[in-house]
């Protein structure tokens, strides 16, 4: 009987020349794509562990971290994971132990970054064969290895593979490939030497030696590029030569890739190019009677199951795939559905910007662990406006979390814009995610409507007419005036009506002949064909795009833009093929930093830069191709929702162009809608009716009697907690204000942060602010650094209690460093790491700086650092530090691009005004109420009096925190402080807790009447 289980399924056992055999339990492995998802200093985080192991649950035979260094000085990422040192082994021994549990293999890639590794990155001078730059890495020139460096080289990969073996790892993947050490040594481009490291085998097999000595019976194989890909590089049959000569008795696997830095586009291919690629490489490595693994635009179970049971390779190594979905594994092994990559290249693209992330799965690279999305109470209705990548994915998401969702939009397919994307020459895999959400829409009873116009300018309305409870607004943003003399000329069009016209010019053809054209030059032909010439202003990705898809047919395209670069929003990897055609087409004309002045009927106005106005001829019809812009004003999105939700009590939710401010890219609009659905659930997730009975769920511990809750979400897991496991997230009754409440660790140092947590459960707070590390040389410090046992059982509790932490408290800045020393951007970049494993979102920070301008700069510094770990600095005015009020901490706050926390206490030092806090409204995420109060009663005035009080303190005014809160919106959170000392060790730290959660509770709970300042 022929089996039925296809060739992924099927067992591979490894293992030879008398090695213990090892077995995979499918033929499927996860490539070593590197993701930034690790800390400055290599170690492992907590989002690591969850990605990986998230994966291996899917099913993956074997899991593969990713080029993780064998020394330091061959970092070549900010976040990269090392091998290094030993202290790397317990964080990589949790993942091996939590990979195995899954019934996955757990394998590790050794590498070094050689040439391409920048000191700016690594600390230290790189290192290569030859003094030969990586411009593509960033062109330092690196130093010549010594023959004696060479082998102390040996040294690191022979001992960074013991640690391997001692953190649990099965497998050790040697990097042969993509232009780092070992294949730098390959390379004529980057090899000049005439001593014995001149021949290209002879570093290969001196590593192979002493990894293979140094974990005689591990699974040791070697990754390599079947082709260098520069015309000067390694060919492929020089290549295969190479590794004939390698010592591959002491190796038990070939893995193939392809490419290097200096041909980016072999190492993470283009959706231009066909799936499985490497498979006409494949066929030579088979002489040397190794198994094979492969990589290279393996992306659907079909291709996948061809190379495999042609016997062209013997297990696959997949990247984009799995980063896109894990269920693709899944798809692969059962048909299972999945969401399908695109091959946009955005994850490559991001790897030298921060975290990894995927423009069609949002929830990834966002530093932090995913977070579900709360499930809705029954028969909630949705409506999202707008069937764009923001609305789709809004849609998905509302559906998915249990809402009734009606998508509008006024076209006539989804995919909004992005539907004509689907069509260009460089991005021919987009329309899998427009036929992945169709088929989503479909599944989960999605209500799409096509052709259907809604205004949204009266979101209470618009609610009302399609019977829902919510909105999602994701409309698109604004096209800009094309800002020209001459634009309202009839040879002038918007680039995407112009594509929406004529959508027969995507469908391929000859161009029409100058002779043939019943008009001008830019005449359409017959169905099929495309114009002869165009003129496009505007170099974005759109234009780009499109004068690449044109010029493939033949037409003439002159490219007129004030860019600097061609799709400056798009990453080198997302324009590899495209901008290069175009650059080398004798029929492309392209002009950058130059701006069109007038259009008079076949000619431009010109004005370039440094070279003053010209006239040209602009052949064919004037397409402009300008990004969409938000909405204009100065409300934030938070402002603009909440005054929307307000005026039309119901959730209201902005997503995409419409409002986000960042690049108009199709990745960013998908984030966009994946966020607003996740507030829009939050929003709509199980409440009490109005008659005070529960519609889904039960209250839970520290929720106020007239607040709905939705249910706890784990920082590690990503899953909702088990229905009375842990206590609710408390918020207002519907239409009300979300104010969540929580704990700050300011003055409770004594106390260790797991036990924060449990007294913060217990006395029914939803958040606590972690101190992380002391700011005085007196105080207790704190181990929370990834991979720390505190951090583990921190986490655990937040497990167990629902509670999170969304601060860490607090840094103080002098002029040198932090105030007990150290140096302070080391200091904040281990707060940082440790904030990020505890899903933290802001860290706070005062000054002590006297040095304002100096300050501003290590603020900048330090918000800028942030953007790695998903972590905003928020600065508090402090009446006895260097920023003491609030319009001083705005200034340096704009500077900086990071926020401001408002502490009562501090406010009323220097006479807060009003317009001071409304000012500020929109750079505050947390509201400090400082501090609790000193002596019973625990109640709203136990908290005013003691905000009220001097302490010593010079300054004056006061007010009413009821009326301070007020102030700001009602998603905003709020924190109490608690004072140490006699009193708190007498009451006992619970106790103490739970007096504060009653004060506090009663100023939430209070109506604000009154404001008052001096």
């Amino acid at each position: 009987m022929l089996s039925t289980t296809p060739a992924a399924g099927m067992p591979l056992t490894l293992g030879r020349n008398g090695r213990t055999p090892t077995t995979l339990r499918n033929r499927l492995a996860s490539a070593p794509m590197e993701r930034n998802y690790g800390t400055t200093d290599g170690h492992i985080t907590e989002q690591y562990i969850d990605y990986l192991v998230t994966r291996a649950k899917a099913g993956l035979g074997m899991v593969t971290t990713e080029a993780t260094y064998v020394r330091a000085d061959g970092k070549g990422r900010t976040h990269q994971l090392g091998l290094h040192t030993d202290d790397m082994i317990p964080g990589l021994r949790r993942l091996t132990d939590a990979l195995h549990a899954e019934g996955a293999l757990a394998a590790v890639e050794l590498n070094h970054g050689g040439r391409t590794a920048q000191t700016a990155v690594s600390g230290f001078k790189n290192l290569a064969p030859s003094p030969v730059p990586c411009p593509t890495a960033g062109g330092e020139v690196p130093r010549e290895l010594t023959a004696a460096e060479c082998y102390e080289l040996v040294a690191a990969y022979a001992a960074a593979a013991k640690r391997a073996v001692a953190a649990g790892f099965d497998v050790i993947n040697l990097h042969g490939a993509h232009g780092y050490l070992i294949h730098q040594f390959m390379s004529p481009i980057s090899n000049h030497r005439t001593d014995q490291f001149a021949a290209p085998e002879v570093f290969m097999n001196l590593v192979i030696d002493a990894v293979r000595e140094a974990v005689p019976d591990t699974i040791v194989g070697m990754r390599v590029s079947v082709l260098e890909g520069p015309a000067d590089g390694i060919s492929a049959e020089q290549q295969v030569a190479i590794i004939g000569k390698a010592h591959l008795d002491k190796l038990d696997f070939l893995d193939l890739s392809a490419g290097s830095y200096d041909a980016g586009e072999w190492i993470v291919q283009s959706g231009e190019w066909k799936p499985g690629i490497l498979s006409d490489y494949a066929q030579a490595y088979r002489q040397f009677g190794l198994p094979l693994g492969m990589a290279g635009r393996l992306n659907s179970p079909e291709v996948i199951e061809d190379v495999l049971s042609k016997g062209t390779c013997d297990f696959v190594s997949l990247a984009r795939a799995i980063h896109a979905d894990p269920a693709f594994v899944v798809g692969v092994l059962r048909g299972g559905r999945y969401r399908p990559c695109i091959a946009c290249n955005v994850c490559i693209d991001n790897l030298g910007l921060g975290q990894v992330t995927c423009t069609v799965n949002p929830a990834v690279g966002r530093s932090r662990v995913p977070v579900s999305t709360p499930a809705v109470r029954s028969a909630s209705r949705v409506l999202v406006v707008g069937a764009g990548p923001a609305g789709l994915t809004a849609a998905r998401e509302l559906a998915e979390a249990g809402a009734r969702v009606t998508l509008v939009d006024d076209g006539g397919r989804p995919g909004g814009q992005f539907a004509l994307a689907e069509r260009m020459k460089s991005t021919p895999d987009f329309h899998r995610f427009a036929d992945w959400s169709a088929s989503e829409n479909e599944r989960l009873g999605v209500d799409v409507r096509l052709g259907t116009r809604a205004d949204t300018s009266d979101a209470g309305a618009l609610a009302r007419d399609f019977g829902a409870d919510a909105v999602v607004i994701a409309t698109g943003g604004r096209r800009p005036a094309a800002g020209f003399v001459g634009s309202d000329s009839p040879r002038v069009t918007d680039i995407r009506d112009w594509l929406a016209k004529h959508p027969e010019i995507l469908d391929g053809g000859s161009p029409v002949s100058e002779a043939g054209a019943a008009h001008s030059a830019g005449t359409l032909g017959s169905a099929g064909t495309a114009p002869e010439a165009v003129t496009i202003w505007g170099a974005d990705s759109v234009a780009m795009s499109v004068a690449d898809t044109l010029a493939s047919q033949g037409t003439a395209v002159l490219i007129i833009g004030p860019q600097e670069a061609l799709a400056p929003e798009s990453g080198r990897r997302a324009k590899i093929l495209a901008v290069p055609r175009l650059e080398a087409n004798p029929r492309v004309r392209i002009l950058l930093s130059s701006t069109i002045e007038e259009f008079d009927d076949g000619r431009v106005r010109i004005s370039r830069s440094g070279m003053g106005e010209e006239w040209i001829d602009a052949p064919g019809e004037l397409l402009v191709s300008r990004s969409v812009l938000p909405l204009d004003g100065p409300l934030t999105v938070e402002q603009r929702e909440a005054e929307l939700s307000r005026s039309a009590s119901i959730p209201v939710a902005m997503a995409g162009t419409v409002v986000d401010t960042a690049a108009a890219i199709v990745s960013n609009a998908v984030k966009s809608g994946y966020d607003a659905a996740q507030r829009i659930a939050a929003a709509l997730a199980a409440r009490a009716d109005t008659d005070g009975a529960e519609t889904d769920g039960a209250e839970g511990a520290g929720t106020v009697s007239d607040r709905r809750s939705f249910p706890v979400i784990s920082q590690r897991t990503g899953d909702p907690a088990a229905p009375g496991a842990s206590s609710p997230v408390a918020i207002p009754p519907l239409g009300t204000p979300i104010r969540r409440l929580g704990l700050a660790q300011l003055s409770l140092v004594g106390t260790a942060p797991p036990d924060l947590v449990t007294i913060a459960a217990e006395a029914g707070f939803d958040f606590i602010g972690a101190r992380v590390r002391p700011v005085t040389p007196t105080e207790r410090p704190y181990n929370l650094q990834p991979g720390s046992p505190m951090l583990r059982e921190t986490l655990a509790r937040m497990d167990d209690t629902g509670i999170t932490v969304e601060d860490i408290e607090f840094l103080l800045l002098d002029g040198t460093g932090l105030q007990n020393g150290a140096d302070q951007r080391e200091a904040w970049l281990r707060m940082m790491e440790a904030g990020q494993a505890l899903g933290a979102s802001t860290l706070t920070v005062a000054c002590a700086d006297p040095d304002l301008d100096r300050f501003g700069d290590h603020l900048a510094q330090m918000t800028q650092d942030g953007k790695a770990y998903g972590i905003v600095p928020t600065l508090e005015p402090i009446a006895y530090q260097a920023v003491r009020s609030i319009p001083q901490a705005v200034e340096l706050a704009d500077r900086a691009g990071c926020k401001i926390v408002v502490d009562a206490l501090h406010v009323n030092r220097f006479g807060g005004t009003w317009a001071h806090l409304e000012d500020a409204a929109d750079l505050v995420p947390m509201i400090q109420l400082c501090d609790g109060p000193a002596i019973p009663p625990a109640s709203r005035e136990g908290l005013i009096l003691e905000s009220r009080s001097e302490r010593g303190v010079p300054g004056e005014g006061e007010f009413d925190l009821p009326a301070l809160l007020a102030s700001f919106p009602g998603d905003i959170p709020v924190s109490v402080e608690t004072p140490s000392g006699s009193r708190v060790a007498a009451m006992g730290e619970l106790a103490w807790a739970k007096q504060l959660k009653a004060a506090a509770t009663s100023v939430l709970t209070t109506p604000a009447f009154t404001w008052s300042t001096t």
